[in-house]
C-alpha cells in the first residue's frame, strides 16, 4: 500500500497538531523544556463517521468508552473529528443539518473534547469502515487504531495500553 501526496501531507499536519496541541499545554503550565511530559502523554482521536448515528450499537460503544475515560483526558487529551459524507460537501443545507445533530448529540451527552466537522474530506479514508478511535501512546511509541463497535475485549486492550499495562 503506498501512501499518495496528500496523505503525507495529512499525516504531517496532524503531527505538527500534536506535537503542538501538547508543547501548548507544557508552555501554558510554565515548563520552558516539555520533551520529557510531551512524550509521556497519550491523544486519543475520534474520527466519528455520521452515518453511525443512525447505529445505536456504534453508539452505545462510543458512549460506553467516553464515560469511563479518566477526566484529564475527556477535557484536554481527546479530540474528535466528524467525518461527513462527500455529498454533504457540496450541499450547505445537509452540513449544517450534520453540525446541528452533533451539536445535540454532546449537549446530551455532556461531552467535553472539541468535535470538528471535516468538510473538506480530509478524514474520509479513516471512516471507510465506520466510525473509530486512534490512541497516540508515545510512552510506548505506538498508534493504536480500534473500531466502534468495540467487543468487551478490544475495550479492555483499549483501558490496557491506557494504563500502561501493555
Amino acid at each position: 500500500m503506498t501512501l499518495r501526496l496528500g496523505d503525507w501531507i495529512i499525516v504531517l499536519l496532524f503531527g505538527c497538531l500534536v506535537f503542538f496541541y501538547f508543547r501548548g499545554i507544557d508552555l501554558a503550565a510554565g515548563k520552558d523544556s516539555p520533551v520529557e511530559d510531551v512524550f509521556g502523554k497519550k491523544l486519543l482521536l475520534f474520527i466519528i463517521d455520521f452515518r453511525d448515528f443512525s447505529c445505536m450499537t456504534c453508539l452505545d460503544s462510543f458512549l460506553g468508552l467516553y464515560r469511563q475515560l479518566p477526566s484529564r483526558l475527556k477535557s484536554s487529551g481527546a479530540w474528535g473529528i466528524l467525518v461527513l459524507k462527500e455529498s454533504e460537501k457540496d450541499d450547505t443545507s445537509a452540513s449544517w443539518i450534520a453540525e446541528k445533530k452533533l451539536r445535540g448529540f454532546v449537549w446530551a451527552n455532556r461531552i467535553t473534547f472539541p468535535i470538528l466537522a471535516d468538510r473538506e474530506h480530509i478524514f474520509k479514508g479513516m471512516a471507510e469502515g465506520g466510525s473509530c478511535v486512534l490512541l497516540l501512546d508515545r510512552t510506548g511509541n505506538r498508534l493504536h487504531k480500534y473500531d466502534f463497535p468495540m467487543t468487551g475485549d478490544q475495550f479492555e486492550e483499549f483501558f490496557r495500553v491506557l494504563n500502561n499495562e501493555i
